[in-house]
């Protein structure tokens, strides 16, 4: 705190909790929208108390074995503000929204398990189950038996079964195309076949005509030989 007094920090600080704390009343109240609009003027005093007002977290970029003693108590309270904010737009259904409030919300205190917890749900939701499965897998370690993860877990087997149902159907009527391109293609091709049959009976019947009558028109043309002949003798 170099760039301000202890008393502007801590008048700051008071005026962000309190946007906060009206916020926690809104949502429990179910009003969303207003919640959210309180969590955004907190998250804006609590920012401007950081060296660095533009970055959301001052927690430590790269310590080599982080704990949650690292992160500071401003930072922990823009995660926890984040984390809520996160949980409004669930109830909303912004599920986009969701995963970025989240992943803010763990840039700021990457020990905050709610925060975890909300980012898992936001990517069952957008059905990045993969994702949602590896963070589950660090949370259950510690509680396994969490009515919310076991609740989270039957979702994504739902939605498992629900892509493996429709990809099923996909390749069903994948198959019902291809089937149905056969049997027309098949179908064509005995209309031909008997278009073609058709038009050689047609060309023989015709060649026979044609024959009969060459046949008959001698016969004619050698009927008065013979009967000159006849009178003749």
């Amino acid at each position: 705190m170099t760039t301000q007094s202890t008393s502007d920090y801590e008048v700051k600080h008071a005026s962000g909790m309190t946007y906060k704390n009206a916020g926690n009343q809104f949502f429990k109240d179910k009003d969303f929208t207003k919640a959210l609009k309180e969590y955004y003027y907190a998250l804006l005093y609590l920012r401007g108390l950081n060296a660095n007002p533009m970055d959301l977290s001052t927690a430590p970029r790269d310590p080599e074995k982080p704990t949650e003693d690292d992160v500071s108590d401003l930072d922990k309270d823009l995660s926890v503000i984040q984390t809520n904010m996160a949980a409004c737009h669930l109830n909303l259904e912004r599920i986009e929204r969701v995963v970025a409030c989240a992943e803010a919300a763990l840039k700021a205190n990457p020990f905050n398990k709610k925060a975890k917890f909300r980012l898992v749900q936001g990517y069952v939701r957008e059905g990045s189950i993969s994702k949602a499965e590896k963070l589950l897998d660090e949370l259950e370690k510690d509680s396994p038996r969490d009515a919310s993860f076991v609740a989270e877990r039957k979702l994504i087997a739902a939605k498992e079964k629900e892509a493996e149902s429709k990809q099923r159907k996909e390749m069903g009527g994948m198959f019902d195309r291809a089937n149905n391109k056969a049997a027309a293609a098949a179908a064509a091709a005995a209309k031909a076949k008997s278009e073609e049959t058709k038009s050689e009976e047609t060309k023989s019947e015709e060649t026979k005509s044609e024959e009969t009558k060459s046949e008959e028109t001698k016969s004619e043309e050698e009927q008065p030989a013979i009967i000159r002949k006849k009178s003749a003798a």
